[in-house]
């Protein structure tokens, strides 16, 4: 069985680890990073500001779902469909580490299941390409991939090097470790809409390296997040600096749309 772990895009930073013949399990992860903001401040000070960029936010994913549909999946690709269980599972495992982020977060995001994203993700995932992409979308996303050769129990095993991140990860944002930029994804705060694809490559380039029979998980986000020298959520009191959208609902510790939106938005 092989898992690695992984690279990194950009220039911000490269994994440091080798692949070599004695890799036993080694977990692999990616993400973007991605170039600072230009122009309009990174973090928003007002609710109006913030209301705006959820606009921008709607109207980007919009292009994003148009620049992706046409990317068809290849015949030679095996499609292993993303079940119920395995959506439940991801959204779970991204809401609970959400909610426990230390110090405490005062803007964090309830993160719900979006199905565009999840197209979007599969349209990559097709291809069977270890990279980030597809290349026009990622200026609107933000991406953590995952692969294994192996079986594994649950979709959340491929995810949790990810979240073993947040040991090399000093807030506000300081990394110790190879890289933190998969978990400050997994934690960025304004990041409330989560869709993820699952696909079978018969074989696949990795580090130069071919792998067969590999499983390769696709999770697209947005908003994006992981802007350079930023923090990913703002520390305080849970909910004290929600969006005014939220209306003041608080659940878990994060900023909450209303239960009703909350089932609907679950498989």
């Amino acid at each position: 069985m092989k898992r690695c772990a992984g690279m990194r895009s950009s220039s911000s930073l490269l994994h440091r680890a080798q692949m070599g013949a004695a890799c036993v399990q080694l977990l692999l992860a990616a993400t973007l990073w991605t170039m600072p903001h230009m122009g309009a401040a990174a973090v928003l000070s007002s609710s109006t500001e913030q209301l705006n960029t959820t606009r921008a936010a709607a109207d980007a994913q919009s292009d994003v779902r148009m620049l992706t549909e046409g990317i068809s999946a290849p015949h030679s690709r095996r499609k292993r469909a993303i079940s119920s269980r395995e959506i439940n599972a991801l959204l779970d495992y991204h809401n609970r580490v959400r909610s426990q982020v230390f110090p405490p977060a005062a803007n964090m995001e309830f993160m719900l299941w979006d199905e565009g994203l999840a197209k979007s993700a599969d349209s990559w995932a097709s291809r069977c390409v270890w990279d980030h992409g597809p290349p026009q979308a990622m200026k609107y996303l933000g991406q953590n991939l995952s692969i294994t050769t192996g079986r594994y129990q649950s979709i959340t095993d491929l995810i949790r090097s990810w979240y073993d991140e947040r040991h090399y990860f000093s807030y506000p944002n300081r990394c110790s470790g190879p890289v933190c930029s998969h978990y400050t994804q997994m934690v960025w705060a304004s990041t409330n809409r989560l869709g993820c694809a699952l696909r079978k490559c018969a074989n696949i380039s990795v580090f130069g390296s071919t792998w067969s029979e590999a499983v390769l998980l696709v999770c697209n986000y947005s908003m994006k997040g992981n802007w350079v020298g930023e923090a990913p959520y703002s520390s305080g009191k849970p909910c004290s600096a929600c969006p005014s959208s939220y209306g003041g609902s608080c659940w878990r510790n994060q900023c909450s749309p209303k239960p009703k939106t909350r089932r609907l938005t679950r498989y």
